[in-house]
Order: C-alpha cells, then structure tokens, then sequence
C-alpha cells in the first residue's frame, strides 16, 4: 500500500524511490542485533534508522529536518 501511494503522490520519483527500486531492502534489523541489548524495551528498527541517516546525509537536512520527514514523507516511509 504505502509502495502505491509513493508511486502515485511522486510519479516522477524521489531518491529514496529510487533507493528502494535499485537496492531493494538494503539493511535487515539481524545485521544489527549484537548491537543492541537482548533486555529491556525494544529499540527502534535498526535498519530503519540507518536508512534515516543515509537520506539524511544524501539530502543535506538537519535532524530536525530528518524527523519531519520521516513523520511525514511517503517515499521515505517506502524505503
């Protein structure tokens, strides 16, 4: 669903789109689980906060920047 709506809000693409349709998945949460502890609340998704920091650096924002985007950017949500 979130694939559809991305294609059909930005039909020309995004770099995150692009991202996704070249790479596919780049990172999975297992390549990061001796990182994080085994106890306690869970941590966001690793994978996805490596994502976030890659379109982050790539499109030159701040972190404030960063966190809006992921709220509310449906390509970014895509990749």
């Amino acid at each position: 669903m979130t694939e559809r709506v991305a294609r059909a809000a930005l039909p020309k693409g995004s770099l995150a789109i692009r991202m996704r349709d070249a790479l596919g998945e780049v990172f999975v949460d297992e390549e990061f689980a001796g990182l994080f502890a085994a106890r306690g609340h869970p941590a966001t998704s690793p994978a996805r906060l490596v994502m976030v920091s890659v379109l982050q650096f790539a499109e030159g924002l701040t972190d404030r920047q960063a966190a809006e985007a992921v709220r509310g950017c449906v390509d970014w949500k895509f990749l």
